[in-house]
């Protein structure tokens, strides 16, 4: 028998909510699996930083899976091969939080292996900073975040790189073997979010920062010409902007390129990506523009221009205010849940 249980996680002052469009969408299916969606962090409880809302999340869903567990029949448990498959979807620091509870909710799901069969099947991150929000694209909000980072909020103190929790304690062997233990890790994105660097959500920089870097290091006339397409073509080459593209324009991550990615170019990110793919293993990341999508709405065109060019953080998951456009921007939850329950 199987079962398949899929764990969401909101971000930063977020409400399990947030993730309600990936939820909808898990439920919708013929054979749904079964969500939870954990509320112990929910509002400003996040800003008690990364490892207390890990505790918390993680003392919540092993009691869930106990309970879960109990209710598995031991003559069925002792004559038949009970196969739980375990996925995580997160948004925004949400993912922070679930790589932060994985070892003790792997230590307790792990000792029921006599009588189950484990499978950790996806760790699918939505704009999770990974390798922090340092080089946000957002200048007033970068500053604030410091300053709150400093003297307020542990979360972003962890976030910005303040503390040792994302460049040293998520490094350690002990986290990075629970997520090198999944099947697939999934890696979504968005091109233009003016909060979480595409560096450090998508493990890839901007096509802009490319160039930029190689028209100045360029070493001769034939590398700069290689070097002429425009920025626009290489964001079109990179970016899904619908469902299907979501699937063929995958870029598939095992390690970091030099001439991608150059050494110089945000050394402490790049080192903290780089121990991420050599010690979990490859990550499938998917860049998203959602402005294609605003652009050709014939409705609400305003809040959907907002939401795709200023608040695609927020829309990638249809989080509110941008909730009543999940025609538009629904499809990233879509791909999201089918990754969920994906044979």
């Amino acid at each position: 028998m199987r079962h398949r249980i899929v764990i969401l996680q909101h971000g930063s002052h977020g409400t399990c909510r947030d993730l309600s469009c990936v939820a909808q969408y898990l439920r919708g299916f013929e054979s749904p699996p079964v969500v939870w969606e954990p509320r112990v962090n929910e509002g400003f409880r996040t800003d008690d930083g990364v490892v207390i809302c890990g505790e918390r999340f993680a003392k919540n869903v092993i009691e869930m899976f106990q309970s879960f567990y109990s209710t598995l029949s031991l003559s069925t448990l002792s004559t038949s091969t009970t196969t739980v498959e375990l996925s995580f979807v997160a948004h925004s620091m949400g993912g922070l939080i679930i790589r932060e509870a994985l070892p003790l909710i792997f230590k307790e799901i792990q000792s029921k292996q006599d009588y189950i069969n484990i499978k950790w099947k996806l760790f699918c991150s939505i704009a999770v900073p990974h390798a922090g929000v340092r080089q946000m694209d957002a200048f007033i909000r970068s500053y604030l975040g410091r300053f709150i980072g400093r003297f307020y909020s542990t979360a972003y103190h962890d976030m910005f790189l303040q503390s040792n929790v994302l460049t040293e304690r998520l490094l350690s062997k002990e986290y990075l073997s629970c997520l090198a233990a999944f099947e697939k890790r999934l890696l979504i994105s968005s091109i233009n979010d003016l909060l979480v660097p595409l560096m450090s959500s998508g493990f890839l920089l901007k096509p802009n920062q490319q160039l930029h870097y190689h028209h100045i290091h360029s070493s001769s006339q034939e590398e700069r010409n290689e070097r002429t397409q425009t920025i626009e073509e290489r964001m079109t080459t990179m970016c899904a902007v619908n469902e299907e593209e979501m699937y063929t324009k995958r870029h598939q991550l095992t390690e970091l390129n030099e001439r991608e990615w150059p050494r110089e170019k945000f050394p402490l990110e790049r080192r903290l990506v780089d121990e991420l793919l050599r010690s979990a293993g490859p990550f499938e990341s998917v860049v998203v523009d959602l402005r294609p999508s605003a652009a050709a709405s014939t409705y609400q065109t305003q809040l959907a221009l907002h939401g795709a060019q200023q608040l695609s953080h927020r829309a990638l998951i249809c989080k509110p205010p941008l909730h009543p456009l999940d025609d538009l921007f629904g499809f990233v939850s879509k791909v999201a849940a089918c990754e969920a329950v994906m044979e």
